[in-house]
């Protein structure tokens, strides 16, 4: 009986131990840190063909399935300029590879020239659109691919699973991508014409089909005035299914502004934003707009970064819209807000997210003239830096001595953790697709 009754106290002393260390390791856990769940350190990288290291993969997209699991999307080049296709990767909560997609986790797309994925979106039935763009001979067509859950191309899509759309005889490029609560897939980019880019947007069935009921032939091209070359970066569906298209404008490649068109459901400017569908705004630089996003309450938000003429002395930039299209002055007090993320270096917003709460998180890059790192910052709405979080609002997340670009940017629902994927040249002489999870 006392052995038995010695041997119950040791068991207990263990347990006690045991909630000792998981309380202590919880309290060490604080907001901003990297979450050690993720891969033990809360950082993964991984290379597209292990058995050929010196191919450049590049992660540009990232969607989120609703069992968890991670899905990036980008682009895995070779030495030879035309050897690039489209790559995905699907990783497990825990950032292991899921090897029930596609065999090993991996898969790469031929489209047959100089392919690269820019955006990834899961569809409800769980199957995965990626949109992107086909080059050769310098001319490009906008191209999607739709897989199966399991990564197999999904043949009732266009008959193989890919599609490719030129808009006219000029080059196509493609950058955004969303699917609508109908199963459309609207994909935005640009159209190159003889007086310069233009914003263009397609919209596809859910067979692959251009929709003709947009636009009257799935297309719809939009110029922010003559001679200026414009290009959408990434767009976003209302809930009443207004489609807001996001990106740049400029002339002569200089002095570029935020540019920002809105179309109603069938592809038409709506003119109850800024009066004609279209605005400018000049960030007080040359400003360049990468990703947007809808505030529950309909205001628009957009990010990117703004520098000097000659490219030097970037900054975060942020602009956020009242649903008219005008400026909202509860933000930062003008409606724009410019800052860098560390002092003396420079600071480049790639993607932006709204939480449910309000807060808005930025995730980009910062480079100090030698290497660069992820960078996360979270603002309260109004645009002042949330010091809840990481003590000051901003992290840094460092891959290594190398080169680390963040480039999208996801919210797990259900316990508000960030996931950041881009590139980083950490294990190997090239950029391997490198994600990150850090704690709200």
């Amino acid at each position: 009986m006392f052995t038995y009754l010695k041997h119950l106290k040791w068991k207990a002393s263990l347990l006690t131990t045991a909630i000792s260390l998981l309380a202590v390791t919880i309290a060490m856990a604080a907001s901003g840190d990297l979450d050690t769940t993720f891969d033990s350190d809360g950082l993964v990288n991984t290379n597209i063909i292990a058995a050929n290291p010196m191919r450049t993969d590049y992660a540009q997209g990232i969607a989120l399935q609703p069992d968890g699991k991670i899905i990036a999307a980008g682009f895995s080049a070779g030495s030879a300029i035309m050897i690039q296709d489209f790559a995905v990767i699907r990783y497990n909560t825990d950032g292991s590879l899921d090897t029930t997609f596609s065999g090993d986790g991996k898969l790469l797309t031929n489209f047959g020239g100089r392919d690269e994925a820019r955006g990834v979106a899961v569809q409800s039935n769980g199957k995965i659109v990626v949109a992107g763009m086909q080059c050769n001979s310098g001319l490009c067509d906008v191209a999607l691919a739709r897989y199966n859950p399991g990564g197999a191309l999904d043949t009732t899509f266009s008959g193989d699973g890919k599609q490719t759309t030129d808009f006219g005889t000029d080059t196509n490029w493609a950058s955004g991508l969303a699917i609508q609560s109908n199963g459309r897939i609207v994909v935005s980019g640009f159209v190159l014409k003889l007086t310069g880019p233009d914003f263009a947007v397609y919209r596809y069935l859910s067979n692959g089909s251009l929709d003709i009921s947009f636009g009257g032939d799935g297309k719809v091209g939009i110029g922010f005035g003559a001679w200026q070359a414009d290009e959408s970066a990434d767009l976003a569906i209302q809930t009443d299914g207004k489609i807001v298209i996001a990106g740049e404008t400029f002339h002569d490649f200089t002095n570029h502004n935020f540019a920002i068109a809105r179309l109603n459901a069938n592809g038409t400017l709506d003119n109850t934003f800024s009066g004609d569908g279209k605005l400018v705004t000049n960030m007080g630089a040359d400003d360049h707009a990468l990703s947007l996003a809808l505030q529950p309450d309909g205001k628009i938000l957009l990010a990117g970064y703004s520098c000097d003429p000659n490219g030097q002395n970037c900054l975060f930039a942020l602009v956020r819209y009242n649903t008219n299209g005008s400026l909202d002055t509860t933000f930062n007090g003008t409606g724009r807000k410019r800052f860098r993320v560390m002092a003396v270096i420079d600071s480049y917003a790639s993607d932006v997210i709204v939480q449910p709460d309000g807060k808005i998180v930025v995730l980009g890059w910062t480079y100090d003239g030698v290497a660069s790192d992820f960078a996360l910052v979270r603002l309260n709405s109004d645009g002042s830096f949330d010091t809840t979080f990481s003590g000051d609002g901003k992290v840094i997340v460092d891959f290594g001595d190398g080169q680390a670009y963040g480039r999208a940017l996801a919210l797990q629902p259900l316990d508000g953790k960030y996931v950041l994927c881009g590139a980083a040249v950490v294990d190997t002489p090239s950029y391997d697709f490198a994600c990150a999870r850090v704690l709200p």
